[in-house]
């Protein structure tokens, strides 16, 4: 729930709860899998693209660690679609090859929103260790 002050630090490590975001799960997986899910909804939601432009862009995101490769970003892409976090449709352009275009349902829009919160807390929980060093936990 956000705004709810944690009580203990486990339960400031989880962050908020949101219904079907497992908080621990997804902060276990997002730096094996170079936080791919959240930086594509992000760039979905700003504008509706296509594969290989996401690909190009998501290098652009701000996150530790290495920038997805072009595999994992259709890979992810592909498992978004079937969670119903993104659809796609085919574009036909005059000139090109036809383009398979991903734009953000409310469920992406929910789930970005979780992550938001969820690194929200997890940045509180580094600030105060953080401070605790800087005080002098020696």
């Amino acid at each position: 729930m956000p705004g709810k002050k944690s009580d203990t630090p486990d339960e400031a490590a989880r962050g908020p709860e949101a219904e079907g975001f497992d908080h621990r799960r997804f902060f276990s997986e997002g730096p094996r899998k170079r936080f791919t899910e959240p930086r594509l909804l992000f760039l979905i939601r700003k504008h509706p693209s296509y594969g290989y432009q996401l690909a190009e862009e998501i290098g652009d995101i701000p996150f530790p660690g290495p920038v997805p490769d072009s595999a994992a970003v259709y890979r992810m892409l592909r498992d978004l679609e079937k969670n119903g976090m993104v659809r796609s449709e085919w574009q036909h352009g005059e000139s090109g090859p036809s383009k398979r275009v991903y734009s953000i349902t409310p469920g992406g829009e929910e789930r970005l929103d979780a992550w938001v919160e969820a690194l929200k807390e997890r940045v509180k929980t580094l600030n105060r260790f953080i401070s605790m060093c800087e005080r002098g936990g020696r």
